[in-house]
């Protein structure tokens, strides 16, 4: 199998998260903070170490700050279900993920919340201009925005997103699940995030080659939704209240150390790899865009430039449906269809033609996996 789906979940992991986790499994493991036992310790150590590795990723914010969630999905879901109340105001961009839009739907329904999107370029890049117009006239509780498209790998200015947000005192909320691993998030050389408040989110099993089962919600300033899930923690466990203090007021329930130890090494192995996984990665999305770039039968509606490893394809007329089943039929693993972001396709307007093919490389992709897509797509396309 060609393996061009990384853009949904990475493969293969990173060489070390298997061992990892075994170790993990095989040895003395216990629940983290509910005893002080040896085992109990060595848990603990995981969960500690991981926080370390994510720290060094970041924007500083405290260890504790650094909260642990099942996925990106539930991180983004206590941004804004603990955030947003009756009559708030959040403005978005057209190209969430439904991580962002189906939590925002059910409070625009059920909640009364004001829901406003600012404006794209065409490839679903954010229009900064028209992204401060926004947020000062309309002063929202909240601004979300991922950092990255899924649909496109278009990058956000994500550091100049921020920086009008600071200006205005609005939080900011980062979904980085696409881009984490890919493309640093930003650095300041003057000015942090935490002066608005907000929290960056995401899950380690894409460019982080982590597995699944693992995201992060990191939070700045004085941003602190209510929690989702209420729970035993191991702390005041004499108590039926909730602790109020971090990371426990949001982490109840048992963790998945064994994929948290596999994310852990998953992180250490890109920091120290990262120069041949970011140079190999680059390499391949270029050669893959110039080389869809020549079918003139298909518009290509990622960017050429400033964008991930990423190359999302739709067919100027009819549908995609018979490129995709001889794509799939040749062994070559790709994402059709709407990529759980139906707002921005209809942005991108391939709605009609059942959304895009999109093609993602990974940190093992070879230029043999590139000609072996593109010469599916040939002969499809030309018949040949």
């Amino acid at each position: 199998m060609v393996y061009l789906d990384n853009a949904a979940t990475s493969w293969p992991k990173a060489p070390t998260v298997a061992p990892a986790m075994v170790a993990a499994i095989e040895e003395p493991m216990g629940n983290v903070g509910r005893s002080s036992h040896a085992a109990a310790f060595a848990a603990s150590r995981i969960i500690y170490d991981f926080r370390e590795q994510v720290a060094s990723l970041l924007p500083p914010t405290a260890l504790e700050q650094i909260i642990i969630t099942r996925n990106a999905t539930e991180a983004l879901n206590i941004t804004l279900l603990g955030t947003l109340e009756k009559g708030d105001v959040v403005l978005t961009t057209p190209m969430e993920h439904n991580a962002v839009a189906r939590p925002l739907h059910v409070l625009t329904q059920q909640h009364a919340v004001r829901w406003v999107q600012c404006a794209c370029d065409a490839y679903g890049q954010v229009d900064a201009d028209d992204f401060k117009e926004q947020i000062i006239a309309l002063r929202p509780r909240l601004a979300v925005c991922t950092a990255a498209s899924n649909v496109t790998g278009g990058i956000n200015p994500v550091e100049e997103l921020v920086r009008i947000c600071v200006a205005c005192d609005v939080p900011f909320v980062v979904d980085a699940s696409q881009s984490m691993g890919e493309v640093p998030l930003w650095s300041f050389p003057t000015i942090t995030m935490s002066q608005a408040g907000g929290a960056v989110c995401f899950s380690l099993h894409k460019g982080l080659l982590g597995p699944a089962g693992v995201g992060v919600m990191a939070l700045y300033g004085a941003f602190l939704p209510r929690p989702l899930w209420y729970g035993g923690t191991g702390s005041l466990s004499d108590s039926v209240v909730q602790p109020d203090f971090l990371p426990d007021r949001y982490e109840s329930g048992t963790p998945a150390i064994q994929a948290i130890a596999g994310c852990t090494a998953a992180l250490r192995y890109c920091q120290e790899h990262r120069q041949e996984i970011d140079r190999q990665r680059q390499t391949m999305g270029e050669l893959l865009f110039a080389g869809l770039a020549q079918y003139a039968p298909l518009r290509i509606v990622s960017p050429a430039n400033n964008r991930l490893g990423v190359v999302s394809v739709t067919p100027r007329e009819g549908t995609l449906s018979a490129l995709a089943e001889a794509l799939f039929a040749a062994g070559i693993a790709v994402r059709c269809g709407f990529h759980c972001a139906p707002l921005a396709h209809r942005w991108l307007h391939t709605v009609p033609q059942g959304g895009t093919i999109r093609f993602s490389v990974g940190f093992m992709t070879v230029t043999q996996d590139i000609h072996c897509a593109l010469a599916v797509v040939e002969e499809t396309l030309h018949g040949g």
